[in-house]
């Protein structure tokens, strides 16, 4: 287990059910490529980044942000989506570059992008699109 994904277990321990785990871990952001490249690079610093998370009834999100240098271990947030609570996944991308939408059934889009490469920061990133599809596919929770 990498350290980035000890972090997200360590602070979403204290937001799971008895019985929860967490299955897969993932690093998300929302930076898009062509402003990352109109910048020069210096929009890929602060915030949009994610530590995200999958048990097998809802996704967890940790908000953290980028440093100068690296990717900063801090929680600037938890948000959970709860399987029941999505309405569509639509997986996109080409190559390693991903992205997803997630479309919640009160009206909310979330877009989210991922490169499969970034495994540093998370274990379970080329799995992660996946397994969130599978989750969600699956209708309702599975017990652990």
């Amino acid at each position: 287990m990498h350290k980035y994904d000890e972090f997200a277990h360590a602070q979403l321990a204290p937001h799971l059910s008895a019985g929860e785990g967490i299955e897969l871990t993932g690093f998300l952001y929302t930076k898009s490529l062509k402003g990352v490249v109109l910048s020069g690079g210096l929009s890929l610093i602060g915030d949009g980044y994610y530590f995200a998370a999958l048990t097998p009834r809802r996704m967890f999100i940790i908000a953290t942000e980028m440093g100068v240098a690296s990717l900063k271990m801090e929680n600037k947030g938890i948000s959970e989506i709860l399987y029941t609570d999505i309405k569509s996944i639509k997986p996109s991308g080409f190559l390693n570059q991903k992205m997803i939408a997630i479309e919640l059934k009160d009206g909310k889009t979330l877009i989210f992008r991922l490169n499969t490469l970034a495994t540093h920061y998370a274990s379970g990133q080329k799995q992660f699109i996946e397994t969130l599809v599978q989750f969600v596919g699956a209708g309702s929770p599975r017990p652990n």
